[in-house]
């Protein structure tokens, strides 16, 4: 197992180098069109490793709670930002090429994807680098390449299945650091390549890495992402093999968002859920405690015991849905006057750990696939009933043994929803439904009118041919 105080420290001092601007990490200087720098930053393994280190950095500053918003905002799970032009724009799905928050986003998870290229392509430029550490070393960077288009394709395309052959246009494929700009690529094609690349770190990482990517955490992504396929059986699978590693469990109580301080270091406090996740808080640097906040996005739109306005609250819908079992213990996460509904879930917290795949929501798509599939309930059942007998009590509101399909996705449906509000993943559900021709809508309006995609940046529109998304009409 990779999971050494000094590995973490690596990733740790990484950040602190930047936010001091002591130009200790060259690898941070690089921009997208910066290829030529590669030739002089890197020469050893350590460089392209601190290289790779960096791209994680990208990342966790992406799923810190920014790109979790954004999402949640195009669904039915929240009201409208309190005062946040950006994030109304966004509620209102009526984004242009001028928004920048939306546009940042898209501009980092391709930056992101730029330096996991980088790293691919610059082996040859380091002599007497060891095959086992070359393999990592590409199916890491795979990982974060794969991971980055994921998050893309979701927001800035129709899903997977909205037309037959999935010829319909998704988001611009990069898997060359130094190829020009480039129009869309199909949503079929940029899913082959996430498939691709998921495959490969899940093939050549160990099953446990520390907080880097690891074969169970592509193993965890690849169950979602064949979800989104209705590929049940992959999804299933891909679900049972992290949930039977036993390397997780479930918690007992339902909060995933570890809390640290700087006496109690980020990386002794991951939650046994976690599968994959970002990883901030203090850590130890040669003696001292440095903090690397991971979590601000989260805190700052969400928390309501430090803000008077937040700018996320939950819809009437959400208040409504805890309403009808009162039992249910995720009933606090909402703090309401009834006009009002606040999220508690972040209270008290300033700077946490964030679990982006974990254990919950893979037993929650196993049941769902079940479901789907027509395969054996008693485990979806099962499932199911784990989660729910975590918030309401041993037994409480159990589904029965003879519990039909319909029941079941029904079931397992609501569980994800509540299980995952705030974390982004509701969106995944809407466009699934939609696409297999369930009447959704998101606040009366179809699920797939136009504005419900995010808008392209300006500056995507110099690759010839760049088609942007249609605007408006969502009203």
């Amino acid at each position: 197992m990779q999971t050494t105080m000094k590995s973490l420290r690596h990733i740790a001092g990484i950040a602190g180098c930047a936010l001091l601007l002591t130009g200790c990490d060259k690898m941070l200087e690089f921009e997208p069109g910066d290829v030529i720098l590669a030739e002089d930053a890197i020469n050893t393994a350590d460089d392209l490793q601190r290289m790779l280190n960096s791209n994680y950095d990208v990342l966790a500053n992406l799923l810190n709670g920014r790109q979790q918003c954004i999402a949640e905002l195009l669904t039915d799970n929240m009201a409208r930002p309190y005062s946040s032009l950006d994030y109304t724009a966004v509620w209102n799905r009526e984004t242009n090429f001028f928004t920048p928050t939306t546009g940042g986003l898209y501009t980092d998870f391709y930056y992101a994807i730029y330096r996991a290229n980088v790293v691919v392509e610059s082996f040859d430029l380091v002599e007497g680098l060891d095959d086992a550490t070359r393999l990592r070393l590409e199916a890491e960077s795979r990982f974060v390449r794969a991971v980055c288009h994921w998050y893309l394709v979701k927001m800035w395309a129709y899903p997977y299945g909205f037309t037959a052959d999935n010829s319909h246009l998704g988001v611009p494929l990069r898997t060359d650091a130094v190829a020009p700009p480039s129009p869309r690529a199909t949503v079929a094609e940029v899913y082959a390549q996430i498939v691709e690349d998921l495959e490969f770190a899940k093939a050549n990482l160990p099953d446990e890495n520390g907080p880097y990517a690891s074969s169970m955490a592509a193993s965890g992504f690849l169950a979602h992402v064949h979800f989104q396929r209705q590929d049940w059986n992959a999804s299933q699978a891909e679900a049972e093999r992290v949930i039977g590693s036993g390397l997780f469990q479930l918690d007992d109580d339902l909060d995933r968002y570890e809390a640290g301080s700087d006496s109690v270091l980020a990386g002794d406090l991951i939650n046994p859920e976690t599968v994959f996740g970002i990883i901030g808080g203090y850590f130890a640097v040669d003696g001292d405690s440095l903090l690397n906040d991971r979590s601000y996005a989260f805190r700052d739109n969400f928390r309501q015991d430090n803000n008077l306005n937040p700018q996320m609250t939950f819809s009437d819908e959400i208040h409504q849905l805890f309403q009808i079992n009162q039992a249910d213990d995720r009933g606090a996460w909402i703090n309401s006057n009834e006009v009002t509904h606040k999220v508690t879930r972040f209270d008290g917290k300033q700077f946490f750990n964030v679990p982006v795949v974990h254990l919950t929501g893979l037993h929650l798509l196993r049941a769902m696939s079940i479901a789907e599939n027509g395969g054996d309930l008693s485990t979806a059942i099962a499932d199911i009933n784990a989660i729910r007998d975590r918030a309401f009590g041993a037994d409480q509101n159990d589904l029965g043994p003879g519990s039909d399909a319909g029941t079941v996705l029904a079931a397992a449906r609501e569980e994800y929803r509540k299980e995952t509000l705030c974390e982004g993943w509701e969106l995944d559900q809407v466009k699934l439904r939609g696409v297999m021709g369930e009447d959704e809508t998101v606040r009366g309006a179809p699920w797939d009118c136009p504005g419900s995609l995010l808008q392209f940046p300006n500056s995507s529109t110099t690759a010839a041919g760049f088609i942007l998304n249609e605007e408006g009409g969502c009203l």
